[in-house]
């Protein structure tokens, strides 16, 4: 609406948490600095408190990509969980399977073991809470029965409390003292002081392309007395401030145009009011100022056309200066060169760069791709909510967590949930929908993106969640050894081979006793035969499922069988 009047390249006070207008102040450098020494190693309990609009979710963010690149950071916004709910979400956010029915020990057992598993395998897991002023004292009480879980090397698990100031007071409370002797740090953010709003306000104006003073010091007090310093009181009224500005046709903002603004944003008057005067106003300067210029303006823009007219032609060549300019390949290269500096989605290529990066930023969420692999397979809930690996029980599928390499994934040809991290080493989830050595498709936010599948293995992070076929289980072998047979009914000859053939050769391509023709005659006992005997030879269970899901034919597929 107004960038182009003031020169700006964004929107300079948009409510979105954007880390590039994020400004730090005395009291965020010191919270980012605490908070980020005591989360970069295992054990730590920490709380962040602050008013409502004082930026604790953008320095959550900011504080997410200054930790180490081996953090698993599961995020909970909702404060309304028990402890039962709370155990069941960290689960869930890790890929493991939890269902309402286990009991909190259950629950606290499959925790321990995740967590022990991702200790030796380097990773610190955070886990923060949003909103956590609205915990109740069960829940506080569970954290602190959580963080006490430890293993060969000690304590295993963060916790990051973000609330506003009611959270202290809840802490403070008798029945907390055994968890406030835990807490290793305890970081606030406050209101802006009345120098850091000018700072901040210059900031955000210069990060978004304008270099030139908008807001004047009488106007920057203004709107420190009317906001309070909170950072998302002030982004509302000068956002406002700059629509009037440029409604006026002014460049400067004043501490006139700031108070009409308070006085939209905090409902004092009506809009309708302050548009009407608005509209008068510029009525007003329309048919007194405006009109007689336009016209003095037609004027001479006539002379000089005429004069033009006749004089120029014995001047100047036939040739135009636009041909002129098409010619030289030098002048079109500086014109494209500074097009893309001045406009940097100017282009298809450009906007899509663009786009793909917006779809990277979104995709944070591990159970947003688990519920896009699970419509892949043809599945949704009734009720149309999120589904998750708890659902596919009830189909005979079942859900499970690789860490394995990227060629791995090949072998598996299944389409699945890739851990990845960005240039900023922020972690995101991908759902690998096709692959080849050249180009990959990937499935961000619900859209599909071609890349290439050097880009993926390159971000690719180590870890990856499939849908699969559930194996066979039964309390006797006899039972098992019905469902094989059965199994291997259904199987046919063709794809036992293709897919047989491509798993023995990964175990070992030189054993004799794996190996098979293409033209031989193989019944349902035979393939059975074969199976077992890859078993035995292979230790790899991961290989070994792998294995038994592509036999069986059903679902999607990386490469068509």
């Amino acid at each position: 609406m107004y960038e182009k009047f003031f020169s700006l390249d964004d929107l300079p006070f948009d409510g979105l948490p954007d880390p590039r207008f994020y400004f730090v102040g005395n009291c965020q450098h010191s919270a980012l600095e605490v908070l980020t020494s005591n989360l970069s190693r295992n054990g730590a309990i920490c709380v962040l408190s602050g008013p409502s609009g004082s930026g604790k979710t953008t320095l959550v963010r900011m504080l997410i990509r200054s930790l180490p690149k081996r953090m698993a950071i599961i995020s909970i916004d909702d404060p309304r969980l028990d402890e039962h709910m709370l155990l069941a979400t960290i689960l869930r956010a890790s890929g493991v399977v939890a269902t309402s029915f286990e009991s909190i020990a259950e629950l606290t057992l499959k925790l321990r073991r995740l967590l022990e598993h991702s200790v030796q395998s380097g990773i610190v897991t955070t886990v923060i809470l949003d909103e956590a002023q609205g915990l109740s004292d069960e829940v506080i009480e569970q954290i602190r029965l959580i963080s006490n879980i430890e293993g060969e090397l000690g304590k295993m698990i963060n916790f990051l409390l973000v609330g506003q100031e009611d959270l202290i007071s809840n802490l403070n409370k008798p029945m907390h003292k055994m968890f406030v002797g835990r807490v290793k740090a305890f970081a606030s953010i406050n209101a802006l002081k009345r120098d850091e709003v000018h700072s901040y306000i210059n900031f955000r104006m210069q990060m978004a392309g304008c270099h030139d003073p908008v807001f004047t010091t009488e106007a920057i007090n203004t709107l420190y007395k009317g906001t309070g310093g909170l950072p998302r009181i002030i982004n509302s009224v000068a956002d406002r401030a700059l629509c009037i500005a440029f409604n006026a046709q002014k460049k400067r903002i004043s501490s006139h145009m700031v108070k009409k603004a308070i006085e939209v944003v905090r409902r004092k008057k009506s809009i309708f009011v302050i548009g009407f005067k608005a509209f008068f106003k510029s009525l007003i300067l329309t048919l007194f100022a405006k009109i007689p210029l336009l016209l003095c303006g037609v004027a001479i823009s006539c002379a000089v056309f005429f004069a033009s007219y006749h004089y120029l032609p014995r001047y100047i060549d036939s040739q135009s200066l636009l041909s002129m300019v098409q010619k030289d390949e030098l002048l079109q290269k500086n014109y494209a060169r500074a097009l893309s500096v001045i406009v940097p989605a100017h282009d298809k290529a450009s906007r899509e760069v663009k786009l793909f990066k917006a779809s990277v930023n979104e995709s944070l969420f591990k159970s947003d791709s688990i519920d896009t692999l699970i419509k892949i397979w043809g599945y949704q809930r009734e009720d149309l909510d999120k589904a998750s690996c708890i659902d596919l029980s009830r189909v005979n599928l079942e859900c499970r967590v690789e860490q394995q390499d990227f060629d791995f994934i090949k072998m598996v040809n299944r389409p699945v949930v890739i851990s990845m991290r960005n240039d900023d080493l922020i972690p995101f989830y991908a759902v690998l929908y096709k692959t080849s050595d050249s180009v990959s498709e990937i499935i961000l936010n619900n859209r599909l993106w071609k890349v290439k599948t050097a880009y993926v293995k390159d971000h690719y992070d180590g870890e990856f969640t499939l849908i699969g076929v559930a194996e066979p289980s039964g309390k006797s072998r006899d039972r098992n050894k019905n469902s094989l047979d059965d199994f291997f009914d259904r199987v046919s000859k063709s794809s036992f081979v293709k897919v047989f053939y491509n798993f023995a050769k990964a175990l070992d391509g030189e054993n004799e006793a794996l190996k098979i023709d293409a033209d031989s005659d193989l019944s349902s006992k035979d393939m059975k035969k074969l199976y077992l005997l890859f078993k035995d030879l292979s230790s790899d269970d991961d290989l070994n499922y792998s294995l038994y899901d592509n036999l069986s034919g059903r679902g999607p597929y990386l490469e068509k069988n």
